[in-house]
């Protein structure tokens, strides 16, 4: 982590952030420290922030955000200081839940932290929010088209969807209405239609890597939840309004399985970082103040 030329006074909560362990976001607080460098796996949410920040009203009085998978609340955080009356933040890990709510204290908002996975939020919340923050999350789900249908759901006015992608940007063929069994093989076999790749074991080393899609499939899969695509500011990321209104169906009973991969996690619900995984992190820490 870094300070600012006058950090003398900021010792202790350089040391808090310390504390907390190892940030996947890395910005900057208020009283200039840091979270930290920026170093992969971690990444300076600022950067993703400006992509769609265009898109976000300068003054969101009256709104409400939901947050999923919000982390240390980098994006809740920039929601409230544009005015936002109501964030609520998702987040399974209990290690980035307490570095959003020290993060949220130093910038003097009031963020509404929930411990808890995507899809069971999803799946058991009937509110609606005018703004939803969906970033870097879809291909971290075991089941992220339902999660992406409900994200949709309750979208009142607009979505900002970040998904990692594989494949190239080339464009596909016209679409057809109806793709015909022996006939279209040829086009659904084409690297440029839109599809995702199941990930049975690990991508990147990460274990909660499931779903991957295609630079084609992410604007279809927001259509086909009812949402219009306003905006690609990036391949990764794209900015949507609710189009059609599909509405929901609430049941008084919601059954969940258990799922994970093999000597890995079990799913849904709060998660702790592995302890060895999260003690390498930490570990790097050090490595990257010595350099």
């Amino acid at each position: 982590m870094s300070l600012s030329p006058n950090s003398t006074a900021n010792d202790e909560v350089a040391r808090q952030v310390r504390d907390l362990g190892w940030w996947y976001q890395h910005f900057e607080l208020p009283c200039g420290v840091t979270t930290g460098n920026g170093q992969e796996p971690a990444y300076r949410p600022e950067t993703r922030w400006r992509l769609f920040e265009p898109f976000v009203p300068l003054d969101l009085k009256g709104k409400t955000v939901l947050d999923l998978g919000g982390s240390a609340g980098y994006f809740s955080i920039q929601m409230k200081l544009r005015g936002a009356d109501r964030c609520v933040l998702v987040e399974p890990y209990e290690e980035f839940v307490r570095q959003a709510d020290f993060a949220a204290r130093q910038f003097g908002v009031d963020i509404e932290i929930v411990n808890d996975d995507a899809l069971t939020f999803c799946l058991t919340c009937d509110e609606r929010f005018d703004y939803v923050i969906f970033l870097g999350l879809f291909y971290h789900l075991k089941y992220p088209v339902i999660v992406l249908d409900r994200v949709a759901e309750m979208t009142k006015e607009r979505l900002y969807f970040h998904s990692h992608l594989l494949g190239l940007d080339s464009a596909p063929g016209a679409p057809k209405a109806n793709y015909e069994r022996g006939a279209d093989d040829s086009l659904v076999d084409d690297p440029a239609f839109p599809r995702m790749m199941f990930i049975e074991t690990l991508y990147n080393g990460d274990p909660t890597n499931w779903w991957i899609p295609n630079y084609q499939s992410l604007e279809p899969l927001l259509r086909s939840a009812g949402m219009k695509v306003i905006a690609r500011p990036h391949d990764q990321l794209l900015v949507a309004e609710p189009e059609h209104y599909f509405g929901k169906v609430v049941h008084d009973k919601l059954v969940l399985p258990r799922f994970g991969k093999k000597g890995r996690a079990i799913h849904p619900g709060p998660q702790k970082v592995d302890p060895e995984l999260w003690q390498r992190l930490i570990d790097s820490l050090d490595t990257e103040d010595a350099d």
